[in-house]
């Protein structure tokens, strides 16, 4: 009797451990989307949309973007609902929009903290100095739900709109529609910045090339009062 009480105590150990949720990985589902290009002005309107479960998931996908970064492309994301209500962001520490550090951990941790304040976030790699820098700025949020039109016209890059404080400044891609309309273009709310606050060669090379997009048109006013118009860009993702 001794022995059948020792293993069924055995049994009930083994059985709580299974169960405790302690062993179980927390259910924190994200939509992240992202796109990676081999150059700053290219930052691309095409990219994915990955659907993660867990926070293991999620560091992952950070350590790739890393990766991503350090082989000499641009990453851009963003979570596809930046306003859905979230049990953390009252623990959000206040960290800078911006970082450079050679620790790979401490940017993860800041892009962390950038996703869970509905940032959209840029990172480069430098490999020279073997430091990586991130840029996160506002994300102009989910569009409304009115059927979108096909819109054409020709590529601009105009001055990044001043939302938040200090100015993010350098450029964002737009269309130029005719004389006196221009479209920030826009993919899940997550405008496709540039750092630089003149025109490059690289920018200089794509810029009037003919566009046509659809998407939903609406009007946003900045910061200083100055309203400007965006064009969210229903796009054709890649495939895993």
């Amino acid at each position: 009797m001794n022995k059948i009480a020792k293993i069924l105590a055995m049994l009930t150990v083994v059985s709580l451990a299974a169960c405790d949720p302690e062993n179980e990985e927390t259910i924190f589902e994200r939509d992240i989307f992202y796109t990676v290009a081999n150059d700053e002005a290219f930052s691309g309107l095409s990219g994915k949309t990955i659907h993660l479960r867990t926070e293991s998931e999620w560091e992952a996908l950070l350590d790739r973007f890393c990766d991503y970064a350090k082989d000499g492309e641009q990453v851009l994301f963003c979570n596809t609902h930046p306003g859905q209500p979230r049990s953390k962001r009252s623990g959000t520490k206040d960290t800078p929009t911006s970082i450079s550090t050679t620790d790979r951990n401490e940017l993860k941790d800041w892009m962390k903290e950038m996703e869970k304040i509905g940032k959209t976030v840029n990172i480069t790699y430098d490999e020279g100095t073997g430091t990586w820098s991130g840029h996160a700025y506002v994300n102009i949020g989910q569009e409304d739900m009115r059927e979108s039109q096909t819109y054409s016209g020709t590529l601009v890059f105009v001055p990044t709109p001043v939302l938040e404080e200090p100015p993010l400044g350098g450029r964002v891609w737009a269309m130029q529609v005719n004389a006196d309309s221009t479209l920030i273009l826009s993919v899940h709310g997550m405008m496709m910045w540039n750092s630089s606050d003149t025109l490059t060669n690289e920018m200089l090379l794509i810029q009037g090339a003919e566009l046509m997009f659809d998407g939903v048109a609406k009007t946003h006013t900045d910061l200083q009062g100055h309203s400007f118009m965006t064009l969210s860009l229903n796009i054709l993702e890649k495939k895993n």
